[in-house]
């Protein structure tokens, strides 16, 4: 799967993707909690059993907190996207500009003109994304993508060349890098309306 149609597949759906996430690990807690509270007391002191009763207890207790922490979150950046943008590091040193941000403050995209190389209709710049909470993917989970990307500005399509993924925001943490072929890439349609379409305009629209 290429990293823009895995990017598309995460953003749009988002939030049903979210909530899949918190009822498994709901499902998952509960299980656990089934299985502890089932589990053979055979050779167990009271002392051991109390033990393990109040661990149980505990960690249920956490990831309670844990999800209700994860809500104020969510509902917090709904209300103020950028304010979770302004907690990024803009990086300007490497011409990092802010482009746009999700609804729900989800994402956010930079894009810098360092390193833009244009040859006739064609035009490769590089990208960079952030996300508010971690992605899951070949590449295990990560926070930060930055992408080396071209378009097509005549035939209005563009493809990914290479990819690394940061598992901390900022292009920090460890990384994993994808690169692509540019002989046997597919180009992908910009689709109206999308970020891609936002990103594609802006290259396309700058000059080195």
């Amino acid at each position: 799967m290429t990293y823009a149609r895995m990017a598309s597949r995460f953003i749009t759906g988002y939030d049903r993707a979210m909530m899949k996430q918190i009822g498994a690990m709901a499902v998952a807690a509960g299980v656990a909690a089934g299985v502890l509270a089932n589990y053979p007391a055979h050779g167990q002191t009271p002392e051991q059993q109390q033990m393990w009763d109040a661990q149980r207890a505990q960690a249920l207790v956490e990831e309670k907190a844990r999800l209700e922490r994860l809500n104020r979150e969510r509902e917090a950046r709904r209300a103020d996207p950028m304010g979770w943008v302004r907690t990024l590091d803009p990086l300007t040193g490497g011409g990092w500009e802010f482009r746009s941000v999700s609804e729900d403050g989800s994402w956010a995209t930079f894009t810098t003109n360092h390193q833009l190389k244009r040859s006739g209709k064609t035009v490769t710049i590089w990208l960079r994304q952030e996300y508010a909470e971690p992605q899951s993917g070949d590449a295990g989970k990560y926070l930060s993508v930055v992408q080396k990307v071209q378009y097509d500005c005549g035939k209005q399509q563009e493809r990914p060349l290479l990819v690394v993924y940061y598992a901390s925001n900022n292009i920090q943490g460890n990384a994993q890098t994808d690169e692509g072929d540019v002989k046997t890439t597919p180009w992908n349609a910009i689709i109206p309306g999308t970020r891609d379409e936002s990103n594609f305009l802006w290259a396309c629209a700058t000059k080195p």
